[in-house]
């Protein structure tokens, strides 16, 4: 059966020749059967989230709860929960039978039960003609090694299931397939999960939740299109898809909609963009201004007084065509991407071209915050 899992003030700090406080009182709940994905970059705090939510490692502070049972100073082999790692961690001196049914021999489980479960197991994650051959764990590939590792960790019914950035050792083609198979795993089993990744469009496409983290602290919880459309600040816009950002100024305001002096000092634009919360919209103020790659077009440049710059790479992507674009901003070049559905007749890279800013899309946030 699911089980929640809530997380009250939970603070990890690692002590040494420096402290580093790894989880700053985080606090939220995962309801049960959903599968939640945590992301951030490294040193985010993510894995150790996971490990303290396992019990391999203690809390400095705070608590954490199984449904209504406080788990916070039970050890990992008391809490039913299963859990895959990055490297799968298989047992090579076993076969894929044994590696399965290892959780359900540790358990005392009968052998009928034992071969009963391990064969409905290994029917779920898709691998019966792998048992039937039940051969070592080193003679499969990584992405069968990764599902016997998933079948392993689900075969005595876990109340939650931990994943550490599992898909990370495979090539990008089988992550994509492994990421759908393990949704559609879950979704079976309905087992409450967290799966820790750095890949955005992972756990964009896996997550029905995702919880963005830097530096120890959850910035934004949410759906990936709730995330994506509707990001906080800078940071969480720029983690989830891609943003180019304008240092810009506040020049007017008139309802939703803002003008706002970009970059050069003779460039102005007027739009109506989604503010995030921690921003002043003030007449004078200075914000971050951030466009999404597909809200920006290019065109030859022209004489309009529109912001100019200069075609650094043409990447041909399948649906779209992406321009890097190299612009001036106080004095400093800096690149920015823009999607076409097309090429764009008349550019190739290294012409000077002008950008098109949108009316209706875009995003204030506060000035800077974007790493």
């Amino acid at each position: 059966m699911s089980s929640s899992i809530s997380y009250k003030d939970v603070k990890k700090t690692f002590t040494g020749s420096q402290v580093v406080h790894a989880l700053k009182k985080v606090s939220f709940k995962i309801e049960p059967g959903e599968l939640f994905c945590l992301l951030g970059p490294s040193g985010c705090g993510k894995t150790t989230l996971l490990r303290c939510t396992a019990g391999l490692e203690s809390l400095t502070s705070g608590r954490i709860f199984y449904d209504e049972t406080d788990v916070t100073t039970i050890p990992p082999f008391r809490r039913n929960i299963g859990m895959v790692f990055q490297s799968f961690a298989l047992y090579p001196h076993m076969n894929v039978f044994e590696n399965v049914a290892y959780g359900l021999r540790v358990r005392g489980v009968d052998e009928s039960t034992v071969k009963s479960k391990v064969t409905q197991i290994m029917d779920l994650v898709g691998l019966p003609d792998v048992l039937e051959r039940n051969p070592s764990p080193t003679a499969l590939s990584g992405g069968q090694q990764q599902r016997v590792a998933v079948a392993r960790a689900l075969v005595y019914d876990p109340q939650i299931l931990l994943l550490d950035e599992p898909l990370a050792n495979l090539d990008a083609k089988l992550r994509r397939h492994m990421r759908a198979e393990i949704r559609r795993i879950q979704k079976i089993t309905n087992v409450t999960t967290i799966f820790v990744t750095h890949d955005q469009e992972e756990a964009m496409a896996i997550g029905d939740r995702l919880a963005i983290m830097r530096d120890g602290l959850i910035e934004q919880i949410g759906s990936s299109d709730e995330i994506y459309h509707n990001p906080n600040n800078a940071f969480v816009s720029n983690f989830i898809g891609k943003m180019n950002f304008f240092s810009g100024q506040i020049t007017s305001t008139q309802g939703e909609r803002y003008t706002v002096k970009l970059g050069k000092e003779d460039y102005t634009m007027s739009f109506t963009p989604k503010v995030a919360p921690d921003v002043a919209v003030s007449e004078g103020d200075r914000v971050t201004v951030g466009f999404r790659p597909e809200h920006l077009k290019i065109k030859p440049v022209s004489t309009n007084g529109e912001m100019q710059g200069r075609v650094r790479i043409i990447q041909h992507l399948g649906q779209v065509i992406r321009y890097e674009v190299v612009i001036e901003e106080q004095g400093q070049e800096r690149t920015i991407e823009i999607d076409m559905l097309g090429l764009v007749r008349g550019v190739g890279e290294g012409d000077l071209i002008a950008i098109e800013f949108p009316e209706q899309v875009g995003f204030l946030f506060a000035e800077g915050g974007e790493d």
